[in-house]
């Protein structure tokens, strides 16, 4: 009978051929067979297991069965254990039915591939020197016997697992066995070897017993790990030889400390470093490069000694290196200058670090090698941030991440977290939120804990920066365990002063007073210890203690001065000024305080005067009032708020035509009713401030009326709800999720609703299609405003597009609970029983938590914004009911601010007193500080608030220790882990 005519019925379309893939079992077959044929059903783990072993092999499948019916009460596990322990029933069949009937051409191909976990046919070809493989695979892999994978020349072949099993055993029984397949092995390592495939070659080697062949490869190899951020990979191929062999080895040596210090391992790396470079200098190693060796050995130990602060031990080093660099590689010559610039920048030698980092750009000048050239880029970032020179620094940063973030480099995390402490400074907190933690996924995957550590230490401050001190702890934590085993003292005290910092938040200003004299004991003698002495001063001065800052702040100007560092001189000018102005050293703070704002603006440090407008607006206030940088301090006075809206319009009178428009361009944003009624007025007695008095008074009036027209009508209303779980209501009932179309509609409702002055194409699409989504944003910009048009009526249109911005409709029907808790509080700046009850109805409006269930990264700030100004509301509220003698309600009020921010001691002092007015002994509170354990006995002796009526009542004084005090302040809580009691 003549052969079929293949080629041509397959041109034709008339043959129809199943490959081992096609015949493969799969799991939802298994699960059929063994429910519909074999009336056996099997559990999930069992599938799991019968698919792992049998690889779906449908004749493996078969004989276990075969097993299962004749082992009588034997379950499955059972019998796949005994296949993996001695496969000897597979082993006859596999014999009897398949291995003997094959030709002796395709024995000697199973065998000679039976090492390789896969193999394409070029290998097969290379190991049996055989030309006519390709054939004989495609005929294994349809009869299932083989497992092929993609199409043409790219197609690849595996061996079932029980298959390579059987020929280990079958070659393994001979005579020799056991160095018969030692020596196919070593064959396969051998082949992949001169593909250039070296891990898996390094893998057979290793198999083979050839530790020598292996060793070899892994020198050329370690560089590609390493920069491939695989050290553990490399850590372990260097562990699976033999000690003696990486002890007498230097260049195996030196692969292993490399790996050890990427993976923190820092103290015996930095042993075998110091091992590398005695075996260099005593007896160098036959064929190496002696000079490489030690210079890359001193890159790694440098590296360690700059983040342990032995700064001074690395610049000798990088020096020795440098003098042995002459005919080295370029990259070596760079690392080395390099490392000398990062001991530079780390001894506050900031410019220094500058030129040696321009040295290096012109060396590689002309080279386009990325893993050169980022690194110098980012080197020099750092450096341009240790001069307070943020902007530019971000900028350098988002460039050497442009390089390889996506791409699977180690660096990532390094130049994210990193780029997150600028962004901080920058006070763009979301976006620095999102590269801290992109940073610590990166840093996780790569197995770099000392980054992993640093990616914590970022989130903390972050966290604390953004109001969510619980949280802030909770990442401090993390972080101050990590550097426990790695310690890097370049951080040690950083997150001391962090922890430091976030006391200080809490209002615990002794408690940070100590953790930041802790950092600055710490970080004594390095360079950057005056900024740890600056966040002191500053804790003293927002603690009240005004003439220890300032005496702090005076030692400190002068070698601020002198250093290089633009925003550490800003603050410390204007923390002296502040001091000053508070001890009535008015011509000295009016220096400190011009000197500080021209920097700010040259520097374009917004985000610190904005800070310290929310902390203490009254240097702002000093300096608009003397006409010091109006524009620039009016930008940061509107974070005030309300409570500036009195100085200013006390300055208007008086003030100048500049000052005068930059009082108006805050009043138009944060004024309320008395404001309005002022301007009124102004605007008629100043006639170079009517224009900017006009447009103070547009915008007052419409914050002012906002919602209020569509409030009055009875029917038609449209009310937005913000307190609680975000919902839009209309006639009394809600708008169902389904109707919006996209949930991002009604979240672009709310955000709209919630910046007043609207927002820009960009920053929505940043808002809400953040980072890689923007390009899907561009596409669903316009489709998403439309879904929030077609939920609420179109006459009159709900969002206006003025200018490049969009806002929603003043003229529109809509109110929103949000717009009246401010229109309450507004009102509640007035005096006397109207105050009151405008608190009254404002915190009845709030009763829901702020954006409930909102977890997006716009809403973090907004929600700290409105917890900010909740609980300045409750504690207003509380002590005016207690100067009415409401005490129960009073305590309400305190309670719930308290759990605001549950660390704020005058809060629970307020609850304390209620109490005690209350005549109840025990509630509440944190370890006390010396100051609450000494209010409690103030209120104890019955001294309590002069402002309220009644007496506090005395209790005996004889029998109260200190652990009675504590004992009276205790609540029934728990204390955030990693919060100190000392």
């Amino acid at each position: 009978m003549p052969p079929l005519p293949l080629a041509r019925l397959r041109a034709a379309g008339a043959l129809w051929e199943m490959d081992s893939e096609q015949l493969r079992l799969r799991r939802d077959d298994l699960q059929r067979l063994f429910d519909e044929v074999y009336r056996r059903p099997l559990a999930e783990a069992e599938l799991e297991s019968l698919e792992r072993i049998t690889q779906g092999w449908p004749t493996a499948v078969h004989l276990i069965h075969e097993s299962l019916l004749r082992s009588g009460h034997a379950t499955l596990e059972d019998v796949l254990a005994d296949f993996r322990a001695s496969d000897l029933g597979l082993h006859d069949y596999f014999s009897a039915e398949v291995y003997a009937h094959l030709d002796p051409g395709t024995r000697h191909l199973l065998e000679r591939t039976a090492p390789f976990a896969r193999f394409d046919a070029e290998l097969a070809i290379h190991v049996t020197e055989r030309p006519d493989v390709p054939p004989a695979l495609k005929a294994l892999a349809r009869r299932g016997l083989l497992r092929s994978f993609g199409i043409g020349e790219r197609t690849t072949f595996e061996w079932p697992e029980l298959v390579r099993r059987f020929v280990r055993h079958e070659i393994e029984s001979r005579v020799s066995g056991a160095n018969a397949w030692a020596e196919l092995e070593a064959r396969a390592g051998l082949a992949l070897a001169e593909r250039n495939d070296l891990e898996p070659a390094i893998r057979h080697y290793l198999a083979a017993g050839r530790r020598a062949e292996a060793a070899a490869l892994l020198r050329a190899v370690a560089p590609t790990l390493l920069r491939q951020g695989r050290a553990a990979a490399l850590r372990q191929f260097v562990g699976e030889l033999p000690p003696d062999l990486v002890r007498d080895d230097v260049e195996l040596g030196l692969a292993l400390a490399d790996a050890q210090q990427a993976l923190g391992g820092w103290d015996e790396a930095e042993a075998r470093y110091q091992d590398v470079l005695e075996r260099c200098r005593a007896a160098p190693t036959p064929g190496a490069d002696v000079r490489l060796l030690e210079c890359r050995a001193l890159l790694g130990l440098g590296k360690v000694g700059n983040l342990r602060g032995r700064h001074e031990q690395v610049l000798g080093m990088a020096e020795r290196g440098l003098a042995m660099t002459e005919d080295l590689p370029l990259e070596v010559h760079a690392r080395l200058l390099q490392m000398k610039a990062g001991a530079h920048f780390y001894l506050g030698q900031f410019q220094a670090a500058v030129r040696v980092l321009d040295q290096v750009r012109e060396r590689l000048e002309g080279h386009d090698e990325p893993e050169l050239v980022v690194p110098t880029i980012h080197n020099l970032a750092v450096a341009y941030a240790a001069q307070g020179r943020i902007r530019e620094a971000s900028d350098e940063f988002r460039f050497a991440l442009a390089q390889v973030r996506g791409a699977d480099s180690p660096r990532a995390p390094l130049y994210l977290s990193n780029l997150a402490f600028l962004l901080a400074e920058l006070g763009e907190l979301v976006e620095a939120r999102r590269a801290a933690e992109e940073g610590l996924v990166a840093a996780q995957r790569f197995s770099n804990r000392s980054q992993e550590c640093v990616c914590h230490q970022a989130l903390a401050q972050i966290l604390a920066q953004g109001g969510d001190l619980e949280g802030a702890l909770a990442d401090l934590k993390r972080a101050e365990e990590l550097n426990a085993e790695l310690r890097m003292e370049v951080i040690a005290a950083d997150l001391l002063a962090l922890r430091g910092r976030i006391f200080c938040a809490r209002g615990e200003y002794r408690r940070g007073a100590e953790f930041l004299s802790r950092a600055i004991e710490r970080g004594a003698g390095r360079a950057d210890a005056p900024r740890l002495e600056v966040a002191l001063a500053w804790c003293e001065l927002r603690a009240g203690r005004v003439g220890a800052a300032r005496d702090l702040l005076l030692a400190l100007v002068g070698r601020v001065e002198a250093g290089e560092d633009d925003l550490l001189r800003t603050r410390v000018n204007y923390w002296l000024g502040e001091a000053r102005l508070a001890l009535g050293e008015q011509a000295e703070a009016e220096s400190h305080l011009e000197r500080a704002l021209r920097l700010a603006r040259e520097r374009g440090y917004q985000h610190f005067l904005r800070t310290q407008a929310r902390e203490e607006p009254g240097p702002l206030l000093t300096a608009l009032t003397l006409g010091i940088e109006p524009d620039l301090v009016a930008g940061a006075l509107v974070e005030a708020g309300a409570a500036v809206e009195g100085p200013l319009l006390e300055i208007l009178p008086e003030a100048s035509t500049a000052v005068g428009e930059a009082a108006l361009a805050v009043l138009g944003e944060v004024g309320g009713p008395r404001a309005h009624a002022t301007l009124e007025k102004l605007a008629r007695a100043r006639r170079a401030l009517q224009p900017a008095c006009r447009a103070a008074l547009r915008h007052i009036g419409e914050r002012l009326s906002r919602g209020m027209a569509a409030a009055e009508k009875a029917s038609g209303v449209t009310r937005l709800l913000v307190f609680g779980r975000p919902r839009l209501e209309i006639d009394g009932r809600t708008v169902p999720a389904s109707a919006w179309r996209a949930q991002r509609a009604f979240q672009m409702l709310v955000y709209l609703a919630l910046h007043p002055h609207g927002a820009s194409r960009d920053e929505l699409l940043e808002s809400f299609w953040p980072g890689r989504q923007a390009a899907a944003g561009r596409r669903n910009f316009h489709p998403t405003l439309s879904y929030v048009r077609h939920v609420l009526s179109k006459s009159p249109t709900p969002i206006l597009h003025e200018a490049g911005f969009y806002r929603l409709n003043p003229e529109y029907p809509l109110t929103c609970d949000a717009w009246d808790f401010e229109r309450r509080l507004d009102e509640a700046r007035m005096r006397g029983a109207e105050r009151r009850e405008s608190l009254e109805a404002a915190i009845e409006l709030a009763a829901g938590a702020f954006l409930d269930g909102m977890y997006v990264d716009w809403a973090d700030t907004l929600q700290t914004r409105m917890r900010d100004r909740l609980e300045r509301a409750l504690t207003d509220l509380g002590d005016l009911r207690g100067r009415d003698g409401e005490y129960e309600t009073a305590l309400q009020a305190f309670r719930r601010a308290a759990e605001l921010d549950s660390f704020r001691e005058p809060t629970r002092l307020a609850v304390i007193e209620c109490l005690l007015k209350e005549t109840l002994r025990t509630e509440l509170g944190v370890d006390p500080m010396p100051e609450s354990e000494e209010a409690v006995r103030r209120l104890m002796a019955g001294k309590g608030r002069r402002e309220w009526p009644g007496e506090t009542p005395a209790f005996a004084l004889e029998s109260l220790s200190a652990e009675s005090v504590t004992r009276i302040t205790q609540a029934p809580r728990k204390r955030p882990e990693g919060v100190s009691t000392t």
